[in-house]
């Protein structure tokens, strides 16, 4: 009887192991998964303005974290800035791409929402003061 109970015990052992180990490269194939919608690779054509510092044009990562999106060069030269959510922007069409708006004023393009792949956008930039808009990337984007 000993015998049996041991094989069973093993074989329950066994199989919780197997479930643990199933469940922990879920979550992590769950985790890339995430992590990669969470991030925006843009090449911008012009000089635009994010958290007040001049930005020349060129590739850009933008990359959501908790509370905020972080704006950095894909070429690793400069700080990254951090800006700031003010709000999330509920999503208004079925764009899979990322889509950037800037805030048109004197003259300088203000990065003011981040809408990334398939998700609802983030607010960065509340500009009051009578402005145009320029739409860059998405399915349908104007100057």
């Amino acid at each position: 009887m000993r015998t049996e109970s041991r094989t069973g015990a093993v074989r329950r052992l066994s199989h919780i192991g197997f479930v643990v180990a199933a469940v922990v490269i879920g979550v992590a194939g769950f985790g890339t998964m995430t992590y990669a919608q969470n991030i925006a690779r843009v090449n911008v054509d012009f000089a635009f303005v994010a958290a007040g510092k001049e930005m020349p044009a060129g590739a850009y990562e933008f990359v959501a974290d908790p509370g905020r999106i972080v704006v950095r060069a894909q070429d690793g030269k400069g700080t990254p800035i951090m800006m700031p959510v003010i709000t999330r922007l509920g999503r208004h069409d079925a764009d899979t791409d990322a889509e950037l708006i800037f805030d048109k004023v004197g003259g300088k393009f203000l990065l003011s929402e981040v809408w990334l792949a398939g998700a609802d956008g983030y607010l960065l930039l509340n500009t009051p003061v009578d402005h145009e808009h320029r739409v860059f990337g998405g399915s349908r984007p104007h100057k």
